[in-house]
């Protein structure tokens, strides 16, 4: 019998919504509590941000977004609504200079483990709206099937 591959997706996790409302210019958000997919077999994830700005923001300008990692299940790397982390972001949101609502999806690597969202409004110049702004995360991982 023939082994064939494919993708097989988890389910839709909304890791970022209220903690969105009313970011500032160059202001973080992290969810308080950790990430965990569903299955440890899971090693990427598609990523959708939906977001919106009362003024227009700043164009080549985005939102970055780290997964704050931990190795024991209780500790996780520095980053926080004050703090900024020093490593490269796990996925960058180049938006474009409208008020109009962006939804865009980026496909990147899931850490193992639990982990913590942060977002940070990255120089945009303009506060995101008040409402209706969200990071989902959706898990998947090929698979071989007989």
């Amino acid at each position: 019998m023939a082994t064939t591959q494919k993708w097989t997706r988890g389910s839709v996790d909304t890791a970022l919504s209220t903690e969105l409302n009313s970011l500032a210019n160059n202001s973080n958000a992290v969810k308080s509590s950790a990430f965990s997919p569903t299955s440890s077999e899971y090693t990427m994830a598609e990523v959708e941000l939906y977001v919106t700005f009362g003024s227009v923001p700043t164009a080549n300008t985005g939102l970055s977004v780290w997964f704050l990692r931990e190795v024991d299940d209780s500790n996780y790397e520095d980053g926080s609504a004050s703090i900024t982390p020093t490593r490269n972001p796990d996925v960058v949101f180049g938006i474009r200079a409208t008020t109009n609502a962006q939804r865009i999806i980026k496909t990147c690597l899931l850490p193992p483990g639990n982990f913590k969202p942060l977002i940070r409004n990255d120089g945009t110049g303009q506060a995101l709206s008040a409402s209706g702004n969200v990071l989902k995360i959706r898990p998947f991982t090929l698979q071989s099937v007989t």
